[in-house]
């Protein structure tokens, strides 16, 4: 078995993705850390006995040693950081967005996966989640019916969560100085943009979007969104994001609406607090049309799928790598796929997808109007049978 030798970019939740890498992969190995503030560099190093470090990216890029490179730097450096990852030849792990502010940059990216034969993993950790899984799998039995309206909703206040760290004026979510985060078309918002393209089963393809900035205004940059996007289909998905909500945090509140019934995370009701995760769903057995169900129509608990992590890892372990240790299970999933050259998971497709929904997003609130999304599709089995493809040292300034 191959052993991958990884660098880590941000050392803020990129130093669990650096400790995934250290703890629980077997073929794995943490060959250099990266991170603009000295202090935090250090500190990582330390704790990840990680002797190769720097605060230049293109040392970690030009380190012929390193095979896979772990974005997890500020969001509105990910889309250069990935495309000089993948013109060196680095596999890619990276955290959301894999780039949201420019399409050229979106398309090269898919470009250089594409002609270098490379994998990307877009890391959002909601896939993995057993809540989610478990919806996903009664969708796809067509327990549902045919989806016709989705919710996701991320919501959080980064003035209490994590004991006030997110204000920290050296990150990059307040903004100073800085790209400010945004709500639904950056960071955790997008966790909920992609599961309900996920729910719904195909991209969206256009979006219309209302943002606010009653909550922190000194952000400069709206702290609530609510993008309604639509399908090919015609199914409907709410996306909403909420940065200084004035309630309790909720990783992604979900609901999928379907014509034989109707499945969700709970999020809103007053539930206990350990139920803050639990599935319930009111499921029929008829659908579309005019005739009326006998049957009672309550929402039930729905027994979840076990929660799948490695072999060993313990509740303390999950606590020391964050989002429920479920990017442990992204990193297998990447390493695999490079190893039996096939997509990962959540590819560089479906990154591009996002990606394409949050740059609209952003042009569908500064133009008040409804705006179409780039569509793309996947092309990674057809390229397999054109290997090695022309110009398949192909650089950045080529494709320019």
């Amino acid at each position: 078995m191959k052993t991958y030798k990884v660098g880590v970019v941000g050392l803020s939740h990129g130093v669990n993705h650096a400790r995934i890498v250290n703890d629980y992969l077997p073929n794995a190995e943490l060959v250099m850390v990266c991170d603009l503030l000295e202090e935090r560099l250090e500190g990582a190093a330390k704790a990840l006995q990680c002797k190769n470090t720097t605060r230049h990216y293109a040392d970690m890029v030009g380190n012929a040693d390193i095979d896979v490179i772990c974005v997890a730097s500020s969001d509105y450096t990910h889309g250069k950081m990935v495309l000089a990852a993948l013109d060196a030849g680095k596999h890619v792990m990276v955290e959301t967005p894999m780039e949201n502010r420019d399409m050229d940059l979106l398309w090269n990216i898919v470009r250089l996966t594409e002609r270098k034969n490379l994998k990307l993993q877009f890391d959002v950790a909601d896939r993995w989640l057993a809540e989610s899984l478990t919806m996903k799998e009664l969708i796809d039995e067509g327990k549902v019916g045919d989806p016709y309206y989705v919710i996701c909703e991320y919501l959080q206040d980064i003035r209490q969560q994590g004991a006030g760290y997110l204000l920290d004026p050296r990150g990059f979510r307040m903004g100073y100085g800085e790209m400010p985060q945004e709500p639904v078309s950056a960071g955790a918002g997008l966790y909920a943009l992609d599961t309900a393209m996920w729910f719904c089963g195909e991209p969206f393809t256009e979006v219309f979007a209302y943002g606010n900035r009653k909550n922190l205004p000194s952000r400069n940059i709206d702290d609530h969104d609510v993008a309604m996007f639509r399908s090919a289909s015609g199914t409907i998905a709410r996306v909403q994001c909420s940065k200084a909500a004035r309630r309790p945090y909720k990783e992604i509140i979900k609901s999928v609406w379907g014509t034989r019934g109707t499945v969700e995370c709970s999020g809103y009701l007053p539930t206990p607090k350990e139920d803050n995760t639990s599935v319930y769903a009111c499921l029929t057995d008829a659908g579309a049309g005019a005739e009326a169900y006998p049957g009672d129509y309550e929402m039930e608990p729905v027994p979840m799928k076990e929660q799948q992590l490695p072999p060993g890892m313990t509740e303390e372990d999950v606590s020391r790598v964050g989002h429920e240790g479920v990017e442990v299970l992204s990193w297998l999933d990447l390493l695999a796929s490079i190893d039996e050259d096939r997509l990962p998971a959540v590819d560089v497709y479906q990154g591009f997808r996002v990606g394409a929904g949050a740059i609209a997003v952003r042009r569908s609130k500064e133009e008040n109007r409804p705006v179409a999304i780039p569509q793309i599709v996947a092309r990674h089995e057809e390229l397999k049978q054109r290997r090695p493809l022309p110009m398949a040292d192909v650089s950045i300034e080529d494709l320019w």
